[in-house]
């Protein structure tokens, strides 16, 4: 477990009190506070289009986007790219663990995100979760 500034862990404890989920990881980018969270039903989490989320996210003054956590590395990619990667390679390389995303060209911009964000991000809980230290992006034609 990776150790959480104060003000993360304060909006780690009133996320889970809003929300009734754990949160297995947290990052905030200056913008956006990422939860990796356990839960029985996301859907119910985030509520009918997004009602739960956006009342959450105003409580805590925080935009915020939600994953739902496995221990399964297909399983975690399938929820937090939402499908948008075909497949995907782990190999080794000098005693690093590093993954191959294959999207298709239409798709990588979503996986990519605005300024790289959604990369970034991935990348630290790939890190964090799976000892992921590297993200290579495969373009589909």
């Amino acid at each position: 477990m990776r150790a959480f500034d104060t003000q993360t862990i304060r909006d780690i404890i009133q996320f889970e009190k809003l929300s009734k989920c754990s949160v297995v990881d947290s990052v905030f980018d200056g913008d956006t506070l990422y939860f990796v969270v356990k839960t029985k039903n996301i859907y119910d989490l985030i509520g009918k289009d997004g009602a739960n989320i956006k009342r959450i996210s105003a409580k805590v003054g925080k935009n915020l986007k939600v994953y739902l956590y496995s221990k399964d590395l297909n399983r975690f990619l399938s929820n937090v790219f939402q499908r948008k990667v075909k497949r995907f390679e782990v190999y080794e390389e000098d005693g690093r663990k590093m993954i191959r995303l294959f999207v298709l060209s239409r798709d990588k911009r979503f996986i990519v995100g605005q300024k790289g964000n959604n990369i970034k991000i991935m990348g630290e809980f790939l890190k964090r979760q799976f000892s992921i230290t590297k993200i290579d992006i495969v373009e589909l034609k």
